[in-house]
């Protein structure tokens, strides 16, 4: 009979109530379905603006990427969900949210924003002393000292958090202690204790449905009877382990366990299966970029190889090891630009919600005077559209402010780039201008001495219009490519093309220079696909770059200044070089040239903002751009580019 009273907004809440359960008791044995409910819960939360559901649903959300090595999504759901609880002072979630973006930095191996993240949780136990949270970050506080091999003050952590869940009864973290203590225990070489305690973690686990903590616990104890040379327990315990994290599409783990089965094998004196695996660990990883284990199985592949004196092939996952070590580094810059997006975008999402926030309590206020005052109604009425009108617009014109700042940075790129080719512009424009004045000057005086024929006229007439066309395309040229592109034109690019419109543009200035370019164009290379003014506007950054290089080098006279322009494709690749014999780059200033206004230009010769800007262009074209240099002798600017796979 309750339930008949019940408003329809009583009963919405309500069932958000259960599907943030619902969520929680799938993030581990089905991330996707917990993802899925967490929306639906979220959307009923906006619906009411229900603070509390609406950041329990972001961290959901969250969650369920997180269980699914999505960390870019889950750190720009937890982000979403912090305001809210802050709002709110709802400090169970605000605890959550803390102990999960410390877990994401974790991953990323960011030890010291882990560590950070885990302290504002402690520091709001004094608030909100939730025994289950603590377990919880007592023991990811102990995973952090486990990373950095501070195996005793690990174990003080990871046996607190143990202690406190069986007081609370709290069986998922239990099981979590007891792995993690069990695989402190097996660094530690004392295996009988670490047997113990991962079989206990492994029986709590099956009761629970933790498919993915029982993939792990059964992964450490077939390390375990490996290192005892019990290799056919530890390959029955592994494909256990590969059954549980195939059932929550854990595709780091199951890479991780491939390696593991190539390990055991490998002690078994099996090089075929030892082989095999591996094999199948390169799989899984090369194409979610896994690069840390990709360079241990090349490792593993390269010693297996060697060990059959099979050098060369040896030498070839050498070769991969150094590749994979740089693309690293790459997705760890990569990682930090993709981390301050998600910043802004968040702070920008906070921003807006609490410009809302205010106008809901006002809106608020606004109603109990209504109630109070019939006889304003219209007026307060009108004040509140105008209001939401002026917010509107605020929001409106802010987000245009914001990606106009963006469009600015380009364009000021752009043409400072045209007011440096001037000359190089004139130069093309005023050829064609003297055929067509010499061709009108032979008309004449043929009509003046009554020499012309019809022929004659049509002929001059079509060279006087084929010179005006290409003047006309010249202008259209620097047109679009001068005009701010506020919407992205992405077409099939033919490279060669792009890269001669480029040349025409400074030929006459590089000449002015005194600088030789040589053109090195393997000839039918593929497409690409992009912004073939930005794509254009990048290597005339490049040659810009080039001839202050060569400038700073050498006199304006001397008739060895260089430039090498090379168009070629590889395995599905297409690559753009510009090589210079300038000044060069030491190797010290060669790590920062990509970084925003860094430069080792004088101040009157540049903001160091060209190569950040070239960065960012091909980055949105799914390519990389490197360069490569010798102080004194070269430098030369690599873009790589993927190669269209249609028909040219």
């Amino acid at each position: 009979m309750k339930n008949e009273n019940k408003s329809p907004k009583d009963t919405d809440l309500a069932k958000v109530r259960e599907l943030i359960t619902q969520a929680y008791g799938l993030m581990n044995s089905d991330p996707n379905k917990c993802i899925t409910i967490s929306k639906e819960a979220l959307e009923i939360s906006d619906k009411y603006q229900f603070g509390v559901g609406q950041g329990m649903a972001y961290l959901h959300i969250g969650l369920g990427y997180f269980h699914q090595s999505d960390y870019f999504h889950a750190l720009k759901n937890y982000l979403k969900a912090e305001p809210f609880f802050k709002i709110e002072n709802y400090w169970y979630g605000l605890r959550a949210v803390y102990n999960n973006i410390g877990l994401v930095y974790r991953h990323w191996d960011d030890l010291e924003k882990a560590l950070h993240y885990f302290q504002k949780n402690l520091e709001l136990r004094p608030v909100y002393d939730n025994p289950k949270s603590s377990t919880t970050i007592l023991n990811n506080i102990g995973g952090v000292y486990q990373q950095l091999k501070d195996y005793n003050k690990a174990l003080e952590y990871y046996q607190e958090s143990l202690q406190l869940s069986t007081e609370i009864n709290f069986p998922y973290m239990i099981s979590v202690a007891q792995d993690n203590i069990g695989r402190v225990f097996m660094l530690l070489n004392e295996k009988t204790k670490a047997e113990k305690l991962i079989v206990q973690a492994i029986e709590i686990k099956e009761s629970i449905n933790d498919f993915a903590g029982l993939s792990n616990a059964y992964q450490n104890l077939a390390m375990l009877k490996a290192d005892e040379d019990k290799n056919e327990e530890a390959l029955t315990l592994l494909k256990k382990a590969l059954d549980y994290s195939e059932r929550v599409n854990e595709w780091k783990r199951i890479a991780y366990i491939y390696q593991q089965f190539a390990y055991v094998y490998a002690r078994m004196g099996n090089t075929e299966q030892e082989k095999k695996y591996l094999d199948k660990c390169i799989a899984v990883s090369e194409p979610r970029n896994y690069r840390v284990i990709l360079i241990e199985v090349y490792s593993s592949l390269a010693s297996f190889f060697e060990r059959k004196s099979r050098y060369k092939k040896a030498l070839e996952y050498y070769k991969l090891i150094e590749k994979h070590k740089d693309l690293l580094s790459d997705e760890k810059k990569n990682r930090a630009i993709q981390e301050i997006k998600i910043r802004m975008e968040v702070e920008r999402t906070e921003h807006e919600k609490k410009i809302l926030q205010q106008k809901n309590n006002e809106l608020e206020k606004m109603n109990a005077q209504i109630l109070e005052q019939k006889t304003k109604l219209e007026l307060v009425d009108k004040e509140l559209k105008e209001l939401n009108q002026n917010l509107e617009k605020k929001v409106m014109e802010e987000t245009e402010k914001r990606r106009m700042q963006e469009q600015i940075v380009i364009q000021k790129s752009k043409l400072e780039s045209l007011g440096q080719m001037a000359a190089g512009i004139a130069h093309e424009i005023n050829q064609p201008i003297g055929l067509i004045k010499l061709a009108t000057q032979n008309l004449f005086h043929k009509f003046s001495n009554k020499n012309i024929t019809k022929e004659y006229l049509a002929e001059k007439s079509a060279f006087i219009d084929e010179n005006i066309t290409r003047i006309n395309k010249i202008i259209e040229h620097i047109r679009l490519f001068s005009r701010d592109q506020k919407e992205e034109t992405i077409q099939k690019l033919d490279v060669v093309e792009i890269m001669n419109n480029a040349l025409s543009l400074v030929h006459k200035q590089f000449k002015n220079h005194n600088i030789r370019i040589v053109e090195e164009m393997e000839p039918d290379l593929p497409q690409t696909v992009g912004n073939k003014y930005r794509l254009e506007q990048v290597i005339l950054n490049l040659l810009s770059n080039a001839r202050d290089a060569l400038d700073e080098k050498y006199d304006e006279l001397d008739d060895t200044k260089e430039i090498i322009l090379r168009a070629y494709s590889k395995k599905k690749k297409m690559y753009i070089e510009v090589e210079d014999n300038g000044c060069g780059i030491d190797s010290v200033n060669l790590e920062r040239a990509f970084d925003p206004f860094y430069t080792t230009k004088e101040e009157t010769k540049g903001t160091g903002l060209g190569l950040s800007i070239c960065y960012g262009i091909i980055q949105e074209m799914n390519g990389a751009i490197s360069m490569e240099s010798d102080k004194g002798k070269f430098t030369i600017m690599r873009i790589e580019l993927p190669a269209y796979s249609g028909k040219k």
